[in-house]
Formats: C-alpha cells, structure tokens, sequence
C-alpha cells in the first residue's frame, strides 16, 4: 500500500474543530479519536497520524504557521 501524506488545509485563525478536521482519517473520515505524533522542528514540521477505527496511518506536512496554530491549541487543551 502506497504511503498517505496530505499537507494540512487549514488557517491560524480557523476555531479547533476546523484545525481537527484537517487531521480527520482520509479513509474512514474518522476525526474524534484520531491520534497522532507531531514532529514540528526541523525543515519539514510535520503530524504523523493513525485512525484507531480503520488502522489507517498517514502524515499531515504544516506550513510554519499552522505549526504554531497546533502548538497553541494543544498549549491550550492541556
């Protein structure tokens, strides 16, 4: 099976729930319990993602803004 990568649609300013969507399961479209593992340093800030629902994994690449937009949220939740 062919690697899922995506780059994430979403702008600094959209409300959490839009920010989630962008990391929803390409193949189930699962979003609620969507885990996932962030690697946002380097030259390529990216999310690894994996779907508990259908075992789907893919990876999301952030453009530097949406890095600090994820950053803040997850600042946020905790």
């Amino acid at each position: 099976m062919a690697a899922l990568v995506d780059v994430a649609r979403f702008r600094p300013e959209d409300p959490d729930i839009l920010v989630q969507a962008a990391l929803a399961c390409p193949v189930c479209l699962h979003v609620e319990d969507v885990e996932f593992q962030d690697s946002l340093e380097g030259y390529d800030p990216s999310v690894q993602c994996r779907c508990p629902t259908c075992q789907t994994r893919w990876r999301v690449y952030l453009a530097p803004d949406q890095v600090l937009r994820l950053g803040l949220m997850h600042a946020h939740a905790a």
